[in-house]
């Protein structure tokens, strides 16, 4: 009896930790008509105009901007190692997790249920590294070379931002530990 209470609390505290993790300024309902499209004739998958950030997460020569459509980006990578979805706690669909190698990128999906989009991606280990060159391990000094000193900083996290999207190193004894694009919700 004790071990299916232990369980059932075990379950309920880890949904509860789901829906506390996530992008900071979240707003209950993003308008999927501000997402983006495919941009035939290349291999990037571009948010409209407006949205455009210079902040995106390049793979394998495969762009990935913050709220594009997930659906051309899903298939690009192919099978994820790992797949993860939940209720969202910030939208009306489902959150989905997709972990590459050396890499997890998260969608959300509309009301329906019936379209992705690109929330988050996060670099997972030193084998892959932002459009510029920094990776988990890089010095601190390293990234302001590289992005300048227009940043936030809260403790030990540096965000850089643009358009809808925030670039977030975090340090640890002065070295890069986490670094996460994420989609900027209003």
């Amino acid at each position: 009896m004790k071990i299916k209470i232990f369980t059932l609390i075990m379950i309920v505290i880890f949904l509860l930790a789901g829906c506390g993790s996530g992008p900071e300024n979240v707003s209950p309902s993003p308008s999927p008509t501000t997402s983006a499209g495919e941009n035939p004739g290349n291999n990037e998958t571009e948010p409209a105009a407006e949205e455009k950030s210079k902040y995106y997460f390049e793979h394998n020569g495969l762009a990935i901007y913050m709220n594009a459509d997930a659906k051309p980006v899903l298939d690009a990578l192919g099978e994820p190692m790992e797949y993860f979805e939940s209720p969202s706690c910030a939208f009306q669909g489902m959150d989905r997790t997709y972990l590459y190698n050396g890499f997890e990128l998260t969608t959300y999906s509309d009301e329906d249920d019936k379209n992705e989009y690109i929330l988050e991606v996060r670099l997972m280990n030193d084998g892959v590294e932002t459009k510029e060159g920094i990776t988990i391990g890089n010095k601190l000094e390293e990234v302001i070379s590289k992005y300048g000193d227009n940043y936030t900083k809260e403790g030990e996290k540096y965000i850089y931002a643009d358009s809808n999207t925030t670039l977030t190193f975090e340090f640890e004894n002065d070295e890069v530990t986490d670094v996460t694009y994420n989609l900027i919700l209003n």
